[in-house]
C-alpha cells in the first residue's frame, strides 16, 4: 500500500525538463503578447495630435521588449534543457521580477492574468531550485 507521502519524487532529470518547458511555455506567452501588441499598434488610426505618436511610439518600444524578453526566455529555456549551469540564475531572476508583476495584477483585481503569472513564475522557480543538482556547472577553461 502506498501512501502520498512516500510516493516517488521525479528524478532530477525531469526536473530540468519540466523547468525547461514552463521557461519554453513563458518564452511563448511573451512573444505572443509582443505579437499581439504589434498588431494592435499598427492596426490603430492615428489621430491628428503629436501625443498620440508619442504613445504609439511607446506602444511598439513595450512590444519590442516584450518580443526581446520572450526571446530571451526562449534562450534559456534551451540552456537549460541542455543543463547549463550557467542559465539557472538569470532564469530565476526572470521569475523573481515575474512575481511582483503577478501579485500587483491580483492586487489589482486582473485575477486570471495575475493568477497565471503566479502560479507560472512559481512553478518555475521550484522546478529550477530542485534542479539544481542535477544543472552542471560551467566548465573552467
Amino acid at each position: 500500500m502506498s501512501s502520498p507521502l512516500s510516493a516517488p519524487r521525479p528524478g532530477p532529470g525531469r526536473l530540468v525538463q519540466r523547468g525547461a518547458g514552463l521557461l519554453a511555455v513563458e518564452a511563448a506567452l511573451l512573444t505572443a503578447l509582443g505579437l499581439f501588441n504589434v498588431v494592435a499598434v499598427l492596426r490603430s488610426t492615428p489621430a491628428s495630435g503629436s501625443g498620440d505618436q508619442v504613445e504609439r511610439g511607446a506602444a511598439l518600444g513595450f512590444a519590442a521588449a516584450t518580443l526581446l524578453t520572450g526571446l530571451v526566455v526562449a534562450l534559456l529555456a534551451r540552456a537549460v534543457l541542455r543543463r547549463c549551469g550557467w542559465a539557472r540564475t538569470p532564469a530565476l531572476v526572470v521569475q523573481l521580477v515575474a512575481l511582483p508583476v503577478g501579485a500587483d495584477q491580483v492586487l489589482s483585481q486582473v485575477w486570471l492574468t495575475g493568477s497565471l503569472v503566479l502560479l507560472l513564475a512559481g512553478a518555475t522557480t521550484y522546478h529550477l531550485l530542485a534542479a539544481a543538482a542535477d544543472l552542471r556547472p560551467p566548465d573552467p577553461g
